[in-house]
C-alpha cells in the first residue's frame, strides 16, 4: 500500500501552467452517461526530466497508467522507481505530486480524470 500511494503521487495531472517541463495533452473529453454534472478527460502526462509536479488537487477521481519507466524523487528524498504498468489512483480532493523526475527521459502517464464539468482540472494545494 505503501507503494502505491508513493506511486501515486507520480499520477499528475499537471497542467501547462504548471511549469513549461511538464504538460497535459487531452486525448478526449465526453460527458459521463447519466450525468449533467460530470465529464470524463483521458490526457497524456509528460514530465520532463529536472521538473517538478506541484502539490495539487481535482474536482474528481484521477486514475493513471504509467507508459515509460521513470525515476523520481520524492519531497523526503526517497527515489522511486515507475516501471511502465504502474496504475495509480486519487480520490476527490486528495492532495498529490511533489516528485522531481530525475531520470533522463520524460515521465509520461495517461491520465483519465472523473470530474465535475466547469470546474478547473488542477488546482493547487497550500
Amino acid at each position: 500500500m505503501k507503494f502505491l500511494t508513493i506511486l501515486g503521487m507520480l499520477a499528475l495531472t499537471a497542467t501547462t501552467a504548471f511549469a513549461q517541463d511538464l504538460s497535459r495533452e487531452e486525448i478526449r473529453r465526453a460527458p459521463v452517461p447519466g450525468s449533467d454534472s460530470m465529464e470524463v478527460v483521458v490526457s497524456k502526462l509528460s514530465v520532463a526530466p529536472g521538473a517538478t509536479i506541484p502539490m495539487h488537487t481535482h474536482p474528481g477521481d484521477e486514475h493513471a497508467v504509467v507508459i515509460t519507466a521513470a525515476k523520481a524523487q520524492a519531497p523526503n528524498g526517497q527515489v522511486i522507481e515507475f516501471p511502465v504498468g504502474a496504475t495509480l489512483y486519487f480520490p476527490e480532493g486528495q492532495v498529490h505530486g511533489g516528485l522531481t523526475n530525475i531520470g533522463d527521459v520524460p515521465m509520461v502517464a495517461i491520465t483519465t480524470h472523473v470530474v465535475r464539468i466547469g470546474e478547473p482540472l488542477t488546482q493547487m494545494a497550500n
